[in-house]
């Protein structure tokens, strides 16, 4: 039987900056809420504050309000007595409740939605207790979630009992490669390092699941083999986030396929243009999709537009894992490897604009150009092509000439001045994840 080995790793990682704003929130009778996408972190931080500011938890379940409520109270009766001697029976009764208790420094209500599915009025109860009760306390209550769609919803739409009550809202981003090679013990100037990171990103519950094998057992053993562990992870995703309909579902697909503009998207969708705008838009709020605009360009001066699957483990899902899951077991070594350069190649470029402040992408005709920054300091502006590959002098030389050349032929090539040319390359992967914000040429 086949054991897989993992790499040792810490059970929390950064995070520094949104434990710090829940610390400052503490104390101020305040509310808020934590979102991000599936598997990013938040039950971790969450725990992690309680444990530190001896806060309360209580991960919600799915189900009948009766039951929830019971679950609640069986969880809050030690620390607040009145739980012992009554069991709410609605969710006005719980707060009326909560209201004659003196409360922990943190209250924390995880898979919120699940709550808000069982009876739709919660949040309006909420809402009454926020407004009448929670000034009164030195308490910070945190509300969270899978669903980020749904937490959008009752704390971004005016329509929403709670729209603007949330003082202290966080989301919570992937991890950089960085703290990837931190928590995996992987060097961080190594290429293979980066190529690893391609496949999970940075969403620390994928990092746990990475067997301690080659790469190309990694992929195989994530995503290929039967019942792979992050094979059905996107379609897990996008049940969370509630994603209905066949075009939202089919635009991440296609998106995913390197299928970029809008009017190729209608038309390999058979629909007018317009019918796209409320699932990109819907798609683009919750982080799925990304979309780009030439640098120097917004969108009141151009119609131009870009759109991709910047997050690693999405991106290779999309762009390979389902592109050749039918036939990857009959594929030889090397084409299964070709398939993985590939998408770590696609990923350096996303990282090399990630990594260099102000950065975008620029097209015109049939040029385009990986990667565009305006450096502040030096007054300078910084064109690069992404390169994953083992360059020598002479070919980054060659290479440099050609995209001095390709931008000159450009209206923006004509228009800059005091330009540097640079070729990012897997020399530079260490002073990327290390340097990136103090990156100068």
């Amino acid at each position: 039987m086949f054991v897989m080995h993992h790499y040792p790793m810490s059970v929390f990682w950064d995070r520094n900056r949104e434990l710090s704003k829940i610390r400052e929130s503490v104390g101020k009778g305040a509310f808020g809420y934590v979102t991000g996408r599936r598997r990013i972190g938040k039950t971790a931080l969450l725990t992690k504050a309680c444990e530190e500011l001896g806060g309360l938890y209580h991960q919600a379940v799915e189900g009948a309000p009766p039951q929830q409520l019971l679950h609640l109270s069986e969880e809050f009766r030690e620390r607040l007595p009145i739980f012992r001697e009554v069991v709410p029976k609605t969710w006005g009764e719980f707060f009326g409740l909560l209201s004659r208790e003196k409360l922990p420094k943190l209250l924390v209500f995880d898979e919120f939605p699940y709550w808000v599915d069982g009876d739709p009025t919660l949040p309006s109860h909420l809402q009454k207790w926020i407004d009448h009760t929670l000034p009164k306390t030195d308490s910070l209550i945190l509300v969270s979630g899978s669903s980020q769609g749904m937490l959008y919803s009752q704390f971004l739409k005016q329509s929403s009992p709670l729209y603007g009550r949330a003082s202290v809202p966080i989301h919570l981003a992937p991890l950089s490669f960085q703290w990837f090679c931190r928590a995996m013990e992987y060097p961080a100037e190594n290429p293979s390092s980066f190529e690893r990171y391609s496949l999970v990103g940075g969403v620390p519950h994928y990092w746990k699941l990475l067997p301690k094998t080659s790469l190309l057992e990694q992929a195989d053993q994530l995503y290929f083999e039967p019942s792979a562990i992050l094979s059905e992870e996107p379609k897990n995703l996008v049940q969370d986030e509630r994603i209905t309909g066949t075009i939202p579902k089919a635009i991440l697909d296609l998106v995913g396929r390197g299928v970029s503009k809008p009017s190729e998207l209608a038309a390999r969708l058979g629909t007018p243009q317009g019918n796209l705008s409320r699932p990109l838009a819907m798609l683009l709020e919750l982080g799925l999709i990304h979309r780009e605009l030439p640098f120097g360009e917004s969108s009141r001066t151009t119609k131009k537009v870009l759109y991709s699957i910047q997050d690693p483990s999405l991106s290779f899902y999309y762009g390979t894992v389902l592109p050749l899951r039918d036939r990857w077991q009959t594929l030889s070594a090397e084409k299964k490897g070709g398939a993985l350069n590939r998408h770590a190649s696609h990923q350096w470029e996303i990282e090399c604009r990630r990594m260099v402040p102000g950065s975008a992408r620029y097209w015109e005709g049939d040029i385009e150009i990986d990667l565009i920054a305006y450096q502040e300091e030096e007054k300078k502006y910084l064109v690069a092509e992404c390169k994953w590959q083992e360059l020598s002098l002479a070919q980054e030389k060659n290479l440099e000439e050609n995209l001095q050349n390709r931008f000159s032929k450009t209206a923006l090539g004509k228009k800059l001045a005091n330009v540097t040319f640079k070729i990012f390359s897997k020399k530079d992967v260490s002073t990327l994840a290390t340097q990136a914000k103090d990156w100068k040429i």
